[in-house]
Parts: structure tokens; C-alpha cells; sequence
């Protein structure tokens, strides 16, 4: 019984972390190893398995892994999916991952105004926003946090080699 519990906390909470669509089809079979993580954590104890669940939540919110290459050099990056922005546009978002050294030199050009997930502090994130119907990729930076604790997110311009 706790078993099963387990397992359907963790596919509700793989389901329900984000409404995702547009990366790989991988997150079927994330979800499904999450649900299993958890399984094997809720036959362990039952206080491990609740700190499993929490933790295989919120590694639910990557749907995907990719290869994306920016600047010339191509890095690993986890996609989060499609999200719905206020003003009704929709924005994919992918976290490059050990890009920050690399990037952080470059000029920033703006605050973001809207960023859907929490943004962690020197991280790079490329984002792809739809509005009308097209299609924009903004490369964005989150730098040290500030005074409330959080990331501010600012776009940022590639060197003109790519």
C-alpha cells in the first residue's frame, strides 16, 4: 500500500510540478523513474520517503536534457518546458548548465519581466519567447542575488561571432 502511495504522490507531483509541453519526449519516462526513486525510498522508511517525494518534485520540473550550442560551444541544458506568460505570450526555457564562466562577461542589456521558474543565482538561461506568432531566442543572466534573497534575471548580448 505505501508503495503505491509513493508512486502515485510522485507522478502527481511530476504531473503537477509544471504544465509543460514542447521538449523532449522524455518526461514520460523521467516521471516513471521518479515514481520508482520514490517507491524504493518509501519501502526504506517512511520519513526517507518523504524527503524523496519533495526532492523528485521539484527534479520533475526538468522535463529533458539537450544539447544546445550558444556562442560556439555547446553545452548541456535542461529544458523546463513551455510556460504561459502573463501577457499570454509563451516562453521555452532551457538552464545551460556550466556556461555562467563562460557568458558572464558579456553586456547586458535588460531586466526580464516576467521569468517563470525560480531563477538560481550565476546560472545562464536561454530562453525562446512567442509572441504573434514569432519566435525570439533571448539569452538570459542570473547574477548574485539581491537585497530580497532572489536572482534578478537580465538579458544579455552574444559576442557577434555567432
Amino acid at each position: 500500500m505505501k508503495l503505491n502511495r509513493a508512486m502515485g504522490l510522485a507522478l502527481a507531483a511530476a504531473v503537477l510540478a509544471f504544465a509543460v509541453t514542447g521538449c523532449s519526449s522524455t518526461a514520460s519516462s523521467t516521471a516513471s523513474s521518479t515514481a520508482s526513486s520514490a517507491a524504493s525510498s518509501e519501502a526504506a522508511s517512511s520519513v526517507a520517503a518523504s524527503e524523496a517525494a519533495s526532492s523528485e518534485a521539484a527534479a520533475a520540473s526538468v522535463v529533458s536534457t539537450e544539447s544546445l550550442e550558444v556562442n560556439g560551444k555547446t553545452y548541456d541544458a535542461d529544458c523546463y518546458g513551455e510556460f504561459t506568460l502573463s501577457n499570454g505570450d509563451t516562453m521555452k526555457l532551457w538552464k545551460l548548465n556550466g556556461a555562467y564562466d563562460d557568458l558572464s562577461a558579456l553586456p547586458m542589456k535588460g531586466m526580464v519581466e516576467e521569468f517563470p521558474i525560480e531563477a538560481e543565482e550565476n546560472t545562464v538561461y536561454v530562453a525562446d519567447v512567442t509572441a504573434n506568432g514569432e519566435t525570439t531566442r533571448q539569452y538570459l543572466r542570473a547574477d548574485k542575488a539581491g537585497r530580497n534573497g532572489t536572482a534578478s534575471v537580465k538579458t544579455f548580448e552574444l559576442e557577434s561571432a555567432e
